[in-house]
């Protein structure tokens, strides 16, 4: 695959990672035409599979994990496309491991490992200080919580069960740093990384604008959630990237600048995980069966229906999921829709007028993880001890 022209140091830092940048999508979007924009986008896309099915290199294993449901409005899924008489519906917040090889060893990375209790925090900050009656509203939601959002996993029990240590992982991603606390998994200046190898890999546009946002960008990014995290934790990624042969993460701006989705080449072709779309529904939505989806796309020409409440550059997410949609393969099941799983996804609720989506994906595991068995995982602990009692060591003789 084609390499991205960024400098020699750069590209060793990320060599020794098993990482290379790719070009594919480089200077896809500097037409001022929106059309020629996703011819670009598009083409390049197409010459991306080809490059990748011609490696041809699957994952070892992918699996994802329910965590919490929580309301959605069906205006921020849908926007105009359908009109309900219940103006809310339930998604289902995901996270997904992925074990891999490359060049410097094999991998495993998570995908949108979300710390809970951060994000019900954040969200409880952001309410009370816009609602009047917010004790009110605290105590509502307490009591109803358990039944409003019910938690099916967290990220620490669920890896658990998969035998991977927390020493094992290499990477954690994100589809963009919206709602997300990172202190936890990566460690600060109060306490120690839960994942002590892990580096957070992040496209330089996302993880500069979630370290100096305006006060709009501030209801969506906790305050605090980057503070006391050592740099070297961070990848700050200045294109697409290729992980190994059967990975990559690439740039999909939109719902913020810095977004990006992550592909994946699988025993069931190559699939596509984002949070640009709730549903199969966003992305064929000549295909819908939800009331007014279908008819909206034949009335408007739209082939997708972006989701998101603010999405930073509407043209762009627009583009973006077309760009999604070309490189996914058809759906295992139904052909007219791709595999384009969403790592939030509409779920049905036993409620008045719930909706449902036309086709779900659900829990998926493809293959077995690997444990790293705990010799492998003692060695890791202790090299990582090594590492912080040299930095002691060294800020000491300072």
């Amino acid at each position: 695959m084609r390499s991205a022209p960024l400098n020699l140091s750069y590209e060793q830092v990320l060599e020794k990672l098993g990482i290379r940048p790719i070009g594919h999508f480089s200077n896809s979007r500097e037409s001022l035409s929106p059309n020629e924009r996703l011819k670009q986008v598009e083409h390049q896309a197409r010459t991306f599979v080809d490059d990748l099915k011609l490696i041809n290199q699957q994952v070892h294993y992918l699996q994802t994990f329910d965590l919490v449901s929580t309301p959605y409005s069906v205006q921020s899924a849908f926007g105009d496309a359908t009109t309900l008489i219940n103006p809310y519906l339930y998604i289902t917040h995901r996270f997904v491991v992925i074990q891999f090889s490359t060049h410097a060893g094999n991998k495993t990375l998570l995908f949108s490992p979300s710390d809970l209790d951060i994000k019900e925090n954040h969200a409880k900050d952001n309410k009370a200080q816009r609602e009047p009656i917010k004790n009110f509203i605290a105590k509502t939601k307490r009591i109803l919580k358990p039944w409003l959002t019910p938690r099916h996993n967290n990220v620490e029990s669920a890896l658990k069960n998969t035998g991977i240590s927390p020493e094992s992982i290499d990477f954690i991603c994100y589809s963009n740093l919206q709602g997300q606390d990172l202190r936890k998994w990566l460690g600060s200046y109060e306490k120690d990384a839960y994942f002590p190898n892990a580096k957070l890999l992040v496209m330089h546009e996302e993880w500069e604008a979630a370290k100096d946002m305006l006060p709009l960008q501030g209801q969506n990014y906790p305050t605090d959630g980057l503070d006391g995290i050592h740099p070297d934790k961070i990848i700050p990624l200045h294109s697409s990237i290729m992980l190994g042969d059967s990975l990559a993460l690439i740039q999909t701006p939109g719902k913020t600048q810095g977004n990006q989705t992550l592909i994946a080449n699988t025993d069931h072709g190559i699939s596509v995980l984002t949070h640009n779309g709730i549903a199969v529904d966003n992305y064929s939505p000549q295909y819908s069966t939800i009331y007014g989806i279908a008819e909206f796309s034949a009335d408007t020409g739209m082939s997708v229906i972006p989701n998101g409440e603010k999405p930073e550059l509407s043209l762009d997410q627009y583009i973006s999921m077309q760009l999604e949609k070309t490189i996914a393969d058809s759906h295992p099941i139904d052909s007219r829709f791709k595999n384009i799983i969403p790592v939030a996804e509409l779920s049905p609720r036993w409620q008045p007028f719930a909706l449902s989506a036309t086709l779900t994906f659900g829990e998926l595991k493809i293959g077995d993880a690997v444990t790293s068995g705990p010799e492998k995982a003692m060695k890791r602990s202790l090299h990582t001890k090594q590492q912080a009692l040299t930095k002691i060591a060294l800020q000491i003789t300072k």
